[in-house]
């Protein structure tokens, strides 16, 4: 019964030190269209619909080891980030993050950038970020598969981020 408590007691405390390292990332990346901060900037195209910038979320509750994850992007002259954390219930086998860069060309959002990073073997919780060159004048945002591999088991998770302008 104690070894029971004591593994859920250390569930929830991974838990609560991964939502702070993901609040502390959030913290600084706006939510909203802008450009990188005192620049102005001409858009290329028109701003993405309203409905294709919110942040949106798409995690199974049914998981039995991914937890959950977190993205943003921010923008810099020429240049996106995309900072990402991925949280297992448990330590599993493998851990990682699958980043896709999508450009909004006036109608549709296209991929013009990804990479996936592995956080290695018996780990609960990943962080780590993705930068890329791009290209001025564009709306831009992030989306992020996050994934655990347990005993064979592959569960994941996608996340889309709101969008930057980039100058």
């Amino acid at each position: 019964m104690n070894v029971h408590r004591g593994k859920k007691a250390r569930k929830a405390v991974y838990r609560w030190l991964s939502l702070g390292l993901l609040s502390l990332l959030l913290i600084p990346f706006g939510t909203t269209a802008y450009a990188a901060s005192g620049t102005s900037v001409r858009a290329l195209t028109g701003a993405p619909p309203s409905e294709l910038v919110a942040p949106m979320s798409i995690f199974n509750p049914s998981h039995l080891y991914l937890d959950s994850g977190g993205s943003s992007i921010t923008a810099s002259t020429g240049k996106v980030t995309v900072a990402a954390s991925t949280t297992a219930l448990i330590a599993v086998d493998s851990i990682g993050i699958t980043f896709y860069v999508q450009k909004w060309n006036g109608s549709s959002w296209e991929t013009v950038g990804s990479g996936t990073t592995t956080g290695g073997n018996n780990a609960s919780s990943y962080t780590n970020s993705l930068a890329r060159t791009v290209t001025s004048g564009y709306y831009y945002r992030s989306r992020t598969i996050h994934w655990v591999i347990e005993n064979g088991v592959y569960e994941e998770g996608e996340l889309f981020s709101s969008s930057v302008l980039v100058s």
